[in-house]
Formats: structure tokens, C-alpha cells, sequence
């Protein structure tokens, strides 16, 4: 019986992660590009010039290959959000809020991927819709818990419901500005008009969670 050559090993392990690198790089070009219709086996195996069949070996299929997108994407967010954190750690749970407020609507406004993916998660199928939900989740899930410490927004407050409400909106108003003129009346590629936007969640998260 012949040896087996465990010198190999690393080797095809490095190859294995480099082809896994590209199949999620082309997976994720061809959404921003073509978003879900355009996405299947096919078309990711030709984007990534592997054959089709190494997608079935390393994730099973569709579900697998979207369970893997999503977990870089969820790895993509968390690193944006990560990238626009002060030195200085927030003083309350409002100030928290609003870092990440305003860290989510400047990523939705300068980021394509950004917007594709809560555009794939509108448009998408329940497998796009599940895998890419989740990975933003993680990825706000993350920072919270790196971020908040031991703050704690006020007992009467329901925050989930809160903080859900104010990301929709800032999703919402991110995508009607994509294309669209004007944003319910607001001029769309207006400086001043995001200058307010800005302020305007300020106020509102303020008077939810008073910073003192």
C-alpha cells in the first residue's frame, strides 16, 4: 500500500482556500452586477473559471454556496461598521445608537454592495432573503457586542422595536435616493438634504435616548 505524501497536505489545502476565494469573489461580482436572477452554479463556475462541480464538492449546492456569501458579507459590514468607530467609546447607549446610525447611512450611501444587498433582499428568493438578512444581523449582532459594553438603553424603552424601526428607515430612504429625483419631497442629490437627514436621526434618537 503506498504511502500517503502529507507534504501535500498544506498544498491542497492553500489551493482549496484560493478556489473557495475566488467562487465568493465571483458569486458577489456577479450579484452586484446581475443581482439574484443572474446568480446560479453556472454562471458563478464561469465568473470563477473553475468547474461547476468544485461548487458542489465545497458547499453541496445553491444553499451552501449562499450560506458561505452570506458569511462574508456578514464579515464585509462588520468590518465597515468597524472602520467608522471614534477613538473615544460612547458615553451612553443613545450616543451608541447614534455611531451607528450614522455609520449605516453613510456605508448605504457610498458602498454599492451596500445597497445591493438590501436591494437582493427585497427582490431576491426566500434562500436570498434568509442568507442575506441574517448576514447583516450578525454583522450589526457583532458590533453591538464588541461596541456597547455595559451600556443599556432606558427600561421603558423597547429597543429592539425602536432600533428595527430606525435601520428600515435608514434602509428605506438610502434606496429611494438611488435612482429616484426626490426623496417624499426632499431633493435627492442635494448635499443639504443629507445634512438634514443626518440631524434629523440625531433628534429623533435623542428624543428616544436622551444622551445624559
Amino acid at each position: 500500500m503506498a504511502e500517503r505524501n502529507t507534504a501535500e497536505e498544506p498544498a491542497r489545502t492553500r489551493d482549496r482556500q484560493a478556489t473557495e476565494a475566488r467562487i465568493l469573489e465571483a458569486a458577489q461580482s456577479i450579484l452586484i452586477a446581475a443581482g439574484p436572477s443572474g446568480f446560479g452554479v453556472n454562471a458563478v463556475a464561469r465568473e470563477a473559471g473553475i468547474d461547476k462541480q468544485l461548487i458542489y464538492r465545497y458547499y453541496g449546492g445553491m444553499d451552501g454556496l449562499l450560506e458561505a456569501l452570506g458569511i462574508r458579507l456578514a464579515e464585509w459590514w462588520q468590518e465597515k461598521l468597524m472602520a467608522g468607530l471614534p477613538e473615544k467609546p460612547a458615553a451612553s447607549y443613545g450616543e451608541l445608537i447614534e455611531l451607528l446610525a450614522l455609520r449605516l447611512l453613510a456605508i448605504m450611501r457610498t458602498e454599492p454592495l451596500a445597497l445591493q444587498t438590501l436591494l437582493w433582499e427585497l427582490t431576491g428568493s426566500e434562500s436570498f432573503v434568509k442568507s442575506l438578512s441574517a448576514s447583516r444581523a450578525r454583522a450589526y449582532g457583532t458590533w453591538m457586542a464588541r461596541v456597547r459594553g455595559n451600556l443599556a438603553p432606558p427600561e421603558d424603552v423597547d429597543a429592539p422595536a425602536v432600533n428595527a424601526l430606525l435601520i428600515a428607515a435608514i434602509s428605506q430612504i438610502t434606496l429611494a435616493g438611488r435612482n429616484a429625483d426626490t426623496i417624499i419631497g426632499l431633493p435627492a442629490n442635494d448635499a443639504s438634504t443629507w445634512d438634514r437627514v443626518e440631524q434629523s436621526i440625531i433628534r429623533l434618537i435623542r428624543g428616544v435616548y436622551p444622551l445624559a
